[in-house]
């Protein structure tokens, strides 16, 4: 059974949220702030599969925890735990920074059950297929100083390894498996999203940024992820 991490402040959205993944037989606990929400992470002997992370709370905030939980401060286990952003609809600066610091994706409030439900139920759906895809595919992808472990999902460069968050892992994955090809920004967030993607698509662009800065030898002149201008983007034939 999955179990979900909610942090909210808000009891009204929070047994809202609560309510609607119980009733799809999903466990939640649910925090109403940042500072508690760390402290269970670090403390839950079973890890979650997701969190569900309002950008507005009390004392540290959304954005802050999601840094937090990246860098391994929650314990090294929930660092690389799908994270999607509960944001207002004005708020389009928490939403980029979010992205930027590791979030995988975002709900604007207000949302409506089915549509949370709809993205919960897509992500944890992912993770099976990506488990499972592991097992049937090449375990490993190596190209000239990156190499990819598909089945413990760890990428190293020049040797040493490099902690990429689960959408991060599944972009670059997408790309390096198919070098040459072009991806579209629509057609990478709907692979992400197994078909049920709902937000902006600039969001691909994000998840590259992120990519290349943890990958790539010079991030401005990418070697491994480049952009094709008007297109998308394509992992670099060797």
């Amino acid at each position: 059974m999955s179990r979900i991490l909610i942090v909210e402040d808000d009891p009204g959205v929070r047994d809202v949220v609560e309510h609607a993944l119980s009733r799809e037989g999903i466990t939640t606990l649910a925090v109403a702030d940042g500072e508690t929400a760390l402290e269970r992470l670090r403390q839950e002997a079973e890890p979650f599969d997701l969190i569900l992370l309002d950008v507005m709370l009390p004392g540290k905030d959304g954005v802050s925890v999601c840094g937090e939980i990246r860098a391994g401060d929650a314990g090294s286990v929930s660092s690389g735990v799908p994270i999607v952003m509960l944001t207002a609809r004005n708020d389009e600066t928490s939403v980029v920074v979010g992205l930027e610091v590791g979030a995988d994706d975002y709900i604007t409030k207000p949302f409506s059950p089915r549509e949370l439900v709809s993205r919960v139920r897509a992500h944890l759906r992912r993770q099976r297929l990506d488990a499972k895809g592991a097992d049937e595919q090449q375990k490993l992808l190596k190209f000239p100083g990156l190499e990819m472990d598909l089945l413990r999902r760890q990428v190293s460069v020049e040797g040493m390894p490099v902690e990429l968050t689960a959408k991060e892992f599944e972009v670059l994955t997408l790309l390096a498996a198919h070098p040459g090809r072009v991806y579209s920004r629509e057609q990478i967030m709907h692979h992400l999203w197994d078909g049920d993607f709902f937000g902006e698509a600039r969001a691909a662009d994000v998840h590259v940024q992120h990519i290349r800065k943890k990958v790539e030898p010079d991030p401005k002149n990418p070697r491994y992820v480049q952009t094709v201008r008007g297109m998308g983007y394509r992992f670099a034939e060797s």
